[in-house]
């Protein structure tokens, strides 16, 4: 029985860390395979990204300090304390199931259909007539590109973020054959830890009925 107990409980670490990646990598594949290029905001992709490996960070917390509800409670509030920190400011956005060239001739489009001009090319410009400055990064793994508007107020960023989303649902995007490769893979993960929790239907069904009145 103790033993049993025990390779639950490794069992649950491992779905614990493995199932939220499996998630992050559905929802990456997911976004990939969409016919037009999808936007998100800095912080959203962030929080998505803090989700999956968040557990990978508590789990080792949680063993130094125990798994009561108080050392449990601080985990997570230490966990939001950090999302909070290094989070994204606003202005900036990840577009997704896009190439970074793409990604360049979009923004331009989305600044001409404001009615804005710019100078430079690439992956850096200036918008004419005001202070802002767009930056562009991509991540071809994931095939993403992060924009960066700075310089520019809370107004200015929205009209910018509607104008570029707007134009999005508009693009076409090629097929990525990257996105089919992640959703394998999360799919793969998702089933190894539920055939591994399923060698211990027993001991959870035991678990289960000890808690019951």
């Amino acid at each position: 029985m103790t033993i049993g107990i025990e390779y639950l409980g490794v069992s649950l670490k491992i779905t614990t860390v493995v199932v939220p990646v499996a998630v992050y990598f559905l929802i990456l594949g997911l976004l990939n395979t969409r016919r037009h290029p999808q936007l998100l905001s800095g912080r959203l992709d962030f929080c998505l990204l803090l989700a999956a490996m968040g557990p990978l960070a508590l789990l080792p917390v949680l063993g130094l300090f125990g798994t009561s509800v108080l050392s449990m409670a601080a985990a997570v509030a230490a966990l939001v304390a950090v999302a909070l920190v290094l989070s994204p400011s606003r202005g900036q956005w990840v577009i997704y199931n896009l190439s970074a060239q793409e990604g360049t001739r979009l923004v331009r489009q989305a600044l001409q259909r404001m009615g804005l001009e710019t100078q430079g090319g690439g992956t850096e410009f200036r918008i004419i007539g005001c202070e802002g400055t767009v930056r562009l990064s991509a991540f071809p793994v994931l095939r993403n590109v992060t924009v960066r508007l700075e310089g520019a107020d809370g107004q200015f960023q929205q009209r910018f973020a509607d104008t570029l989303a707007e134009i999005l649902a508009t693009d076409r995007a090629e097929q990525n054959p990257a996105a089919v490769a992640l959703l394998l893979v999360a799919m793969a993960m998702l089933v190894a830890p539920l055939a591994l929790m399923a060698r211990h239907a027993p001991e959870i069904v035991r678990l289960l009925t000890d808690l019951l009145p």
